[in-house]
C-alpha cells in the first residue's frame, strides 16, 4: 500500500511542471480577469468595484427606432408565412390523397395573408395580437397533423431549408422597414459590441456550413484518388500547419483591386473586379473565404479516417439491394461519419467565434474597411483592452464571448447525443 502511495507521488511530481505552467499562464488569468470583469479600471483612484455595470454598458442601446413588439409581429408574420407555404408543399407531394389535411393547410392561407397585406392598417394592438394568436393556433394545428406523419423527421434539413428561402422570398416581395432583423441592425450600428456579435455571427453563418461541406468533398475526393494520394493530403493540410498571418499576407495580394489572381480569374467571365479589401458588404465573405481555405484541409483529413474506418460490407450489401450512390452517401456514409462531424461542428464553431488576425491583417489593423463591418468580438476585446486600456470592460466582453461559445456547445452536445446504432 506504501508502495503503491508514493508511485502516486512521483506522478504527481512529473506533472506539476505542467501543472504550474497551465495554472501561471492559463488558469490564473482567467480567474483574475472574470474578477475584473466587475471593476473600472480607467478611475483615477484605483480599480472601482461597479458590479455588473461593465455588463450593462456592453448591452446598452440608445433609442429605438420602433417598439420592439412592433419588429417582433412583423417577423413573426413573415416566419409563419413561409412556415405554412413550406409545410403546404411537402405535404401536398407527399400526402396528395389525404383531403383533410389539404383543407387544413388551405385554410391556414388567409390568415397568413391577412397579417401581412392588412397589418399596416390596423390601428390596435389588440386586434392585432387577436390575428397572431389565430395564425398560431392554426399553425399549432398543422405542426400536429404533420407531427403524426413523421414528415419532420425525414426530411427536417430540406425543410428548415425551405422555411428559410420562402422567407427571404417573401422578405423581397414584399419589404417593409419593419421586422427584428432591421431592429438589431440599427441598435448594431449604435453599439460596437452588438455590432461585434453582428459580424461574428454573419461569420459563422458562411464559414461553418461551407467549411463542413467542403471539407467533406475534399475527404471523399481524397479516399477515391487512385494516383498521388500523399501529395493531394499534403496539400491540401499545408494551409493548415502555416502561419496565419503568412495566409493573410497572400490573400491579400489575391484580393487586389487591381492586380489580384481573383479578379483576374473573373475577368476570364466577363466579371468586373471586385473591390474585395474596401467594401463593407463583402468583409466578413472575403475572410470567411480566406479561413475555409485554411481550415478545409486539416477537417478534411478528420473527414477522411472515418472514411476509411467505414466497413465495405456495408456498401455491397446496399449495391445488392440496388441502392445509387446518393442513397449510400445518406444512408451509409453520412450517418457513421457522425462522430468526425460533431466534432468538426463544435471546433469550427469556436474557431470561426474568436476570428481575429484575418481582419487585423487584411485591412491593416483596423476592424474593416469602414464602418466597423470588420468588428469581430475577438477585435472588440483586443481594441478595448489594448487600445482603449479598459481592462475590465474588456474582461467582461471576453466572458460574453465564453457564454455564448459554452452555450453553442451544449446545444450541439444535446442534438447529437443520441448514438448510432447499425443493425
Amino acid at each position: 500500500m506504501a508502495k503503491k502511495k508514493s508511485v502516486n507521488w512521483v506522478a504527481y511530481l512529473y506533472i506539476l511542471p505542467a501543472l504550474a505552467i497551465f495554472g501561471l499562464f492559463i488558469y490564473w488569468p482567467a480567474v483574475y480577469s472574470f474578477f475584473l470583469s466587475f471593476f473600472n479600471t480607467t478611475s483615477t483612484s484605483g480599480n472601482v468595484f461597479i458590479g455588473f455595470s461593465n455588463y450593462a454598458y456592453l448591452f446598452s442601446v440608445g433609442k429605438l427606432p420602433y417598439s420592439f413588439w412592433i419588429g417582433l409581429d412583423y417577423s413573426v408574420a413573415y416566419f409563419v408565412f413561409a412556415l405554412t407555404l413550406s409545410a403546404a408543399l411537402f405535404t401536398w407531394v407527399k400526402f396528395k390523397s389525404h383531403s383533410v389535411i389539404k383543407k387544413i393547410l388551405l385554410s391556414t392561407l388567409f390568415p397568413a395573408f391577412d397579417i401581412i397585406f392588412a397589418y399596416p392598417g390596423i390601428m390596435y394592438m389588440k386586434e392585432a395580437f387577436y390575428i397572431v394568436f389565430v395564425w398560431i393556433a392554426l399553425g399549432i394545428l398543422v405542426f400536429w397533423e404533420l407531427r403524426k406523419t413523421h414528415i419532420f423527421k425525414e426530411h427536417i434539413t430540406v425543410f428548415l431549408l425551405s422555411i428559410l428561402g420562402f422567407y427571404l422570398l417573401i422578405r423581397l416581395l414584399i419589404p417593409n422597414q419593419f421586422g427584428l432583423y432591421n431592429l438589431f441592425y440599427a441598435v448594431a450600428q449604435n453599439n460596437a459590441f452588438i455590432m461585434s456579435i453582428w459580424n461574428t455571427i454573419y461569420f459563422v453563418i458562411i464559414d461553418v456550413p461551407l467549411t463542413i461541406a467542403i471539407s467533406l468533398i475534399a475527404a471523399l475526393l481524397m479516399k477515391n484518388l487512385k494516383f498521388f494520394q500523399s501529395f493531394f493530403r499534403t496539400a491540401y493540410f499545408t494551409p493548415y500547419v502555416t502561419s496565419i498571418v503568412a495566409i493573410s499576407l497572400v490573400w491579400m495580394w489575391l484580393y487586389n483591386y487591381h492586380y489580384g489572381i481573383i479578379n483576374y480569374i473573373l475577368s476570364w467571365f466577363g466579371i468586373s473586379p471586385i473591390n474585395w479589401l474596401n467594401s463593407a458588404s463583402l468583409t466578413m465573405p472575403t475572410v470567411a473565404i480566406l479561413t475555409i481555405w485554411q481550415f478545409f484541409g486539416y477537417y478534411g483529413l478528420i473527414f477522411l479516417s472515418g472514411l476509411q474506418n467505414i466497413d465495405d460490407e456495408y456498401y455491397e450489401a446496399a449495391e445488392i439491394e440496388g441502392a445509387n450512390s446518393l442513397q449510400k452517401f445518406a444512408y451509409i456514409t453520412w450517418p457513421l461519419l457522425k462522430p468526425m462531424t460533431f466534432f468538426v461542428v463544435v471546433v469550427s464553431f469556436i474557431g470561426a467565434f474568436q476570428v481575429f488576425t484575418q481582419v487585423y491583417v487584411l485591412y491593416h489593423q483596423m476592424p474593416g474597411p469602414y464602418a466597423n463591418s470588420g468588428l469581430t468580438m475577438v477585435f472588440y476585446i483586443y481594441n478595448t483592452f489594448y487600445n482603449n486600456q479598459q481592462m475590465g470592460l474588456a474582461s467582461a466582453a471576453a466572458y460574453v464571448l465564453l457564454g455564448i461559445i459554452m452555450i453553442l456547445t451544449l446545444v450541439q452536445f444535446k442534438v447529437t447525443e443520441e448514438k448510432i446504432e447499425i443493425v
